[in-house]
């Protein structure tokens, strides 16, 4: 299953490069689709999605949502694979990377890198959410009442707790 990023639009999208291994970053880009776009979506609109992007039955509609899905999880893979590709879990447990011609970073460094990239992800997210919350009617499978788990889509019965703003008189 493609979760929305294929491995062009990531290496054509992001500084990874081409020499990269895209086995090395597919774990990245299918964990950042769960847990921060499902997140935002809902897990039945998400599935719908994905789904539909897997089978290419997206509307128009949901290639421009779509389309505000993959720079958010290319960018939160791309900050995972600073730390994946410069530390590898390996059978004698977590290896550091180096090779002819190349230089091992430092933590402090890893840790600049995959911050880097974490704000432009954040950008993403940001405007992935703008765009939904602005088109949310566009989407009938995203305001459902089966779409119960999205974090943008407000609880009524725990929105006002059972107040309103009306005042009673006795």
């Amino acid at each position: 299953m493609i979760y929305f990023v294929t491995e062009t639009y990531l290496k054509s999208k992001t500084p990874i490069t081409e020499n990269v291994d895209v086995t090395d970053i597919t774990p990245y880009i299918a964990t950042n689709s769960d847990m921060r776009i499902q997140y935002i979506l809902g897990t039945y609109f998400y599935d719908d999605i994905l789904t539909k992007y897997n089978n290419q039955t997206l509307s128009a509609d949901e290639t421009t949502l779509v389309s505000k899905i993959q720079p958010c999880i290319a960018w939160y893979a791309a900050s995972d694979a600073v730390f994946g590709l410069t530390y590898q879990l390996k059978n004698k447990g977590l290896q550091k990377q180096s090779g002819d011609f190349s230089e091992s970073v430092s933590a402090d460094e890893v840790t600049f890198g995959i911050d880097h990239y974490q704000q432009k992800a954040a950008f993403y997210e940001q405007r992935l959410r703008k765009y939904l919350k602005e088109n949310k009617d566009l989407f009938a499978n995203f305001t459902s009442t089966d779409n119960t788990d999205s974090d943008m889509k407000p609880n009524t019965s725990e929105e006002n707790n059972g107040y309103t703003n009306q005042i009673m008189i006795i």
